[in-house]
């Protein structure tokens, strides 16, 4: 009798750490995802859909959750180390807008050096070598994958037709290498959070921003802002970045389908990025805003007017910034 009572314990004890085992099985893994964009934006709706694969494909096993700008007490400039300090899992970065951590890495958002789609795909795998380098040995992040939102063009309260009518414009820039830019051309460089940009246009803080047409167009910029100069001043170099620690602890097979999701992704990136960008340019003619391209000869006077601002990118970051910016230079021919 006693042998019965004691096997009985036996197996009800491992019955329960079989529920037990199933349960913790079951329970998902959770993860924040912070991007610095807006919650509508189309690229935070991009990051959405992401996760929303991610969870699909490995069962409700890794839960992401997407935290748009103002959600989460983090701004641009924080990403880097938010995420390295596991305060957050992943975020999406822009090396402009990072340049305080990695200056070296912003090699792509010199203006008129690879302002194109082609041009960055061109210059990407010798840059991204290098970018994933960096920050997994200073940062101990993965970039799961690298994306361009739309060109960076000038969207102004004012018209602007030629490189003369820069002078006096207050502008929101968002790289050093912007700020030099518009102090060759006479305008007064202003650095703002993206979150405050359109209130600082409503408040005539600023009189002009630079940033691409997907942005304008989720801020609803064509409010106060009736004026696009399509220069093309660069590509806004983003990545997706990730703790290793936190992606090093998921089992085996969830990691590698976070990665794979990742990998596959990169053509949607690119798909939001320019048929969104052609979609928001549209949309803000709609709303009144009226485009002008710059001549030629405004536009060839611009390319040699920041050569020396690529020079002294490069100097100042070393044989890196050497490196990349010549490797830039061979790419973007």
């Amino acid at each position: 009798m006693l042998l019965k009572k004691f096997t009985g314990s036996i197996a009800i004890a491992i019955g329960l750490l079989a529920i037990a085992s199933i349960s913790n099985a079951q329970t998902p893994i959770e993860w924040k995802y912070y991007t610095f964009n807006q919650v509508n934006d189309n690229i935070t709706k991009t990051h959405r859909e992401f996760a929303t694969a991610v969870r699909e494909a490995t069962g409700g096993r890794l839960n992401i959750t997407v935290f748009g700008a103002g959600e989460l007490p983090y701004s641009a400039p924080d990403m880097l180390k938010s995420v390295a300090t596991n305060q957050i899992q992943m975020a999406d970065i822009a090396f402009g807008l990072s340049a305080g951590d990695v200056p070296e890495l912003n090699v792509l958002s010199l203006p008129f050096l690879c302002a194109s789609y082609e041009g960055f795909d061109a210059a990407l795998p010798a840059i991204k070598k290098v970018a994933d380098k960096v920050l997994n040995e200073k940062f101990g992040l993965t970039a799961a994958v690298h994306f361009t939102p739309p060109p960076q063009n000038l969207w102004s309260s004012r018209p602007i037709t030629t490189l003369g009518d820069f002078k006096g414009l207050k502008v929101r820039t968002w790289n050093p290498a912007q700020v030099s830019m518009m102090r060759a051309l006479g305008g007064s460089p202003v650095s703002i959070n993206p979150k405050e940009v359109i209130t600082s246009l409503q408040r005539k803080v600023i009189d002009a921003v630079i940033t691409g047409s997907l942005s304008a167009n989720d801020w609803r910029a064509y409010d106060v802002l009736k004026n696009g100069y399509l220069l093309n001043i660069s590509m806004g170099h983003m990545a997706m970045i990730i703790n290793n620690d936190e992606l090093n602890k998921l089992p085996e097979d969830v990691r590698k389908i976070l990665l794979d999701t990742a990998a596959a992704s990169t053509s949607r990136y690119r798909q939001m990025s320019e048929l969104g960008g052609e979609a928001a340019v549209k949309n803000l003619i709609k709303n009144g805003v009226v485009m002008a391209s710059p001549t030629a000869a405004d536009l060839s006077a611009a390319q040699e007017m920041v050569r020396p601002i690529w020079n002294e990118w490069a100097t100042a970051n070393g044989e890196v910034g050497k490196t990349l910016l010549q490797g830039a230079l061979d790419s973007c021919k």
